[in-house]
């Protein structure tokens, strides 16, 4: 007797199959994980140990090398905030010297010493002077310092009051950064007498120079005759001294003094590159032109000069950071090296009681085995 089943049902168990075919891996190596070339990752004691004291041995030479050479690399800071006129008799305090008028800083003793080698750097720097607020960094158009001098700002009440003047006549560049530009300058002197120039060139990112700092088209100067647009309010403090033997202004936005100071700093306590500048092992005294006054908001101005290596400037925080580092991991090793022993004899123990656990059940199956047949 045959069963006759209707077509549907046929046709669903086909479907069916169809269906879970679909849902079922590729059989290959790839799809079924068996590719032979793998790596199982097994973290043991030795292998975690054996990192954390390559890791310390690597690390502790790279610091120790690091804080060596920068021991040897020579940086000298004078801070000259509430300096004399002349330190050798009672003299004007120029950070108490009347706004607008120029007050200078005398004989301030520098000592070269003779493991001095090459250029060394002439930095600047400002301390508890707060580049990095967020009004004072976006206080800036960078359309105007890409050549469009009625570029306008991100934000236009970033740049007020430093946008326009009371004739509505354009500041450029605007902004409260360009307008706040640092003016003092120095002079450096050998024991003759002799001024030391700097080299002003090359003290800049050559991606600023190139490509974020363009003249206008219709450059004619500070103070163009068409009216277009006028330098920066406060600079006019200075305008008229600016051809007094002392270049306080820049001469245009690719001034790299001015590319120096429009980059702005991330912490409150920096230091910009004013020149670089060769000096022989011996004595020399420095002249500040004291014009930037800082004492109002408790700031702080310095001059440093600073010798480079191939590791850069000194910075003690690198190879610091390296030989804390390879400390902590030979420690972290010794201390898994302890555990690993005072744990052994409890993973031997259990690992016995496993394997005496795996042979006893083996041996319940073989006798159950043995007793069916």
């Amino acid at each position: 007797m045959r069963l006759i089943l209707p077509c549907g049902c046929l046709q669903k168990d086909e479907d069916d199959e169809d269906q879970a075919h679909l849902h079922k891996p590729r059989d290959n190596k790839l799809y079924q994980q068996k590719l032979k070339p793998c790596c199982l990752l097994v973290i043991t004691t030795q292998k975690v140990v054996t990192l954390f004291v390559l890791t310390g041995l690597i690390f502790l030479p790279i610091g120790i090398t690091l804080l060596v050479q920068s021991t040897e690399i020579y940086q000298q800071d004078f801070e000259y905030t509430h300096c004399f006129t002349d330190p050798r008799i009672e003299s004007i305090q120029c950070s108490k010297a009347a706004i607008g008028t120029t007050c200078f800083c005398k004989d301030i003793e520098i000592t070269v010493p003779d493991t001095v080698k090459g250029e060394i750097m002439l930095l600047y720097g400002l301390n508890n002077y707060y580049q990095n607020h967020r009004l004072y960094r976006q206080s800036q158009s960078f359309l105007q310092l890409l050549g469009d001098v009625e570029g306008s700002c991100y934000v236009k009440e970033y740049c007020d009051p430093y946008n326009q003047d009371a004739e509505e006549v354009t500041y450029y560049p605007k902004g409260a950064i360009a307008n706040s530009y640092f003016t003092d300058t120095f002079k450096i002197k050998d024991s003759a007498g002799n001024e030391i120039i700097p080299d002003f060139t090359d003290i800049s990112w050559k991606s600023d120079r190139d490509s974020k700092f363009l003249l206008p088209a219709n450059w004619k100067g500070w103070t163009p005759d068409s009216g277009e647009y006028v330098m920066p309010k406060d600079w006019n403090t200075w305008a008229n001294h600016n051809n007094t033997g002392s270049k306080i202004l820049p001469s245009d936005v690719r001034d790299e003094h001015l590319i120096n100071w429009m980059n702005p700093a991330a912490f409150p306590s920096f230091t910009k590159l004013y020149g670089k500048i060769k000096l022989d092992p011996g004595k020399y005294t420095l002249e500040v032109e004291y014009r930037y006054h800082v004492a109002a908001f408790h700031g702080e101005k310095f001059v440093r000069l600073a010798e480079t290596s191939w590791m850069g400037g000194r910075s003690y925080f690198l190879g610091s950071a390296y030989c804390i580092v390879g400390f902590f991991c030979l420690v972290a090793a010794a201390f898994f090296v302890v555990i690993s022993r005072q744990t052994r004899a409890k993973r031997h123990e259990r690992k016995k009681k496993i394997d005496e656990q795996l042979v006893h059940y083996k041996d319940q199956n073989n006798n159950a085995h043995s007793s069916t047949l």
